[in-house]
């Protein structure tokens, strides 16, 4: 087998069978244009995430003798092994029996544009409170490619982290509605603007949150709420907003959606 052949581009397909004639040909020159990811088998979570993310699995026959050389080439013990391949050469080796989230969670790096991976690390940093960090990712991004709403919010949320809230508020005010992430920047505009409340009994609340303290601040809130002390409406309103900002999937609003709810509800 010739591992620097010519490239010969394969069209993009979600599910070709190959074996130990066509592999260099579909595979090794094919990954040369896009990743591919080889299996053994392709299971409907590895079929929707092609279908999803626009790769092609290459699939081999593990009952077929004339694959047991390629399969010890590519190091295949387990029925579930995935393999990808990009410009040539293996890049991952991945569980293939994983979860469909999981999955997904590993082979997106493979099948994004440098733009979309790097938004990716980007938002990575930022989870994990590395907002300096995100910055220096986003600055650049935005600074070739304005037009990148996803872009802007992120280095908007970034930068509220880091304090500079009235250069957040300038990069969300540019996000109008019917936009990607309009939502997403309205709640966090209204969170900016919250910070400036530094009346009692909100302060304590309010600062926490503009300190990133999201867990603190929410009970905080709810402290209010509780305690008959937000006559005006402003604990709850914060909370969503909060929701908001942190996502729908975030673990604290799952956990304080519900709290919120029980208090005013029963």
């Amino acid at each position: 087998m010739t591992l620097f052949p010519s490239v010969y581009y394969i069209s993009p397909m979600p599910l070709i069978q190959t074996d130990i004639e066509t592999f260099e040909q579909i595979v090794i020159n094919g990954s040369a244009e896009k990743a591919i990811v080889v299996a053994f088998e392709a299971s409907p979570a590895l079929e929707k995430l092609a279908n999803e993310l626009k790769f092609t699995i290459a699939k081999l026959d593990p009952e077929d003798p004339n694959n047991q050389q390629l399969a010890a080439y590519l190091r295949l013990s387990a029925i579930s092994d995935i393999r990808i391949f990009k410009n040539r050469q293996i890049v991952a080796n991945i569980n293939g029996s994983l979860p469909e989230a999981e999955l997904k969670k590993q082979l997106l790096p493979f099948f994004l544009s440098e733009e979309e991976s790097l938004l990716l690390n980007a938002e990575e940093a930022i989870n994990f409170g590395q907002a300096s960090a995100a910055i220096k990712i986003l600055q650049k991004l935005f600074e070739k490619n304005p037009s990148n709403k996803k872009g802007c919010y992120l280095l908007a949320k970034a930068k509220v982290m880091t304090g500079k809230k009235e250069e957040a508020k300038t990069l969300l005010q540019n996000i109008k509605e019917g936009d990607d992430f309009y939502n997403e920047s309205k709640s966090l505009l209204e969170l900016t603007e919250f910070y400036e409340d530094t009346k009692p009994p909100y302060d304590k609340a309010y600062k926490l949150a503009s300190q990133n303290k999201y867990k603190e601040a929410l009970d905080s809130f709810l402290d209010l709420i509780e305690n008959k002390q937000d006559k005006e409406g402003k604990a709850k309103k914060a909370m969503i907003t909060l929701f908001s900002v942190l996502g729908p999937k975030h673990e604290l609003t799952w956990e304080y959606r519900a709290k919120l709810n029980r208090l005013i509800y029963i």
